[in-house]
């Protein structure tokens, strides 16, 4: 219980900050955008408490599989640029549909 009460009110806190600095540096021209990505494989040899985070996170994703390092590279090269010129205050959830899906976590 302890580690889900600080994770939301940290997360939550990280939003509001960006939104909050998207407003105060927009005047300069600085966009400020987030990535809030979801379980992504980062390795082929993980420990055995990563193993299975990426079993249940294959499970429970809408897509089926993990995230990628490339998949939150691009979105990262897509906010910073020119495309996304209009953009700022933006939380870019990039989880494979993960966050809409929490009630599988109950379910396991």
């Amino acid at each position: 219980m302890a580690q889900t009460l600080a994770y939301g009110p940290a997360k939550a806190g990280l939003d509001m900050i960006t939104r909050v600095l998207a407003l105060e540096l927009g005047a300069k021209g600085i966009r400020v955008n987030a990535i809030n990505p979801g379980i992504i494989h980062t390795t082929d040899t993980p420990d055995p408490m990563t193993a299975l985070i990426y079993e249940v996170g294959k499970k429970i994703a809408p897509l089926k599989r993990l995230g990628q390092p490339l998949d939150i590279a691009k979105a990262v090269a897509f906010l910073a640029s020119s495309d996304a010129s209009f953009i700022t205050g933006a939380n870019l959830v990039v989880d494979g549909g993960v966050v809409y899906n929490v009630g599988a976590f109950n379910a396991l």
